[in-house]
């Protein structure tokens, strides 16, 4: 099984917005579903880890839905940093994949 791991938890602090950045739209979708568009279009991807800021996993999984984006399967949040972030993704794919 091959599941893509997408670190998308920065608060996006440069760009002013009242949103983070990968809710933006950009061509009437947040910038997180063309992200996300392209994991659930590749063939050899089998499944979806998000990693995210918390308090937008509702919005996640709304946006899933609405734009058919099946192939998300865990979501979880960031950490203090960029590693942390990551680690915190591989711990829930872990916990949803133990073997």
């Amino acid at each position: 099984m091959k599941i893509a791991l997408l670190t998308a938890s920065g608060i996006g602090s440069r760009i002013k917005q009242d949103i983070p950045k990968q809710f933006i739209h950009v061509d009437n979708k947040p910038l997180i579903i063309h992200t996300l568009e392209k994991f659930q279009n590749h063939p050899e991807i089998d499944e979806i880890c998000i990693v995210i800021l918390k308090g937008w996993d509702q919005m996640v999984k709304a946006y899933a839905e609405q734009f058919g984006i099946t192939k998300l399967k865990m979501i979880t949040f960031g950490g203090k940093s960029g590693q942390e972030s990551i680690y915190n993704g591989l711990r829930e794919v872990k916990k949803a994949h133990p073997n």
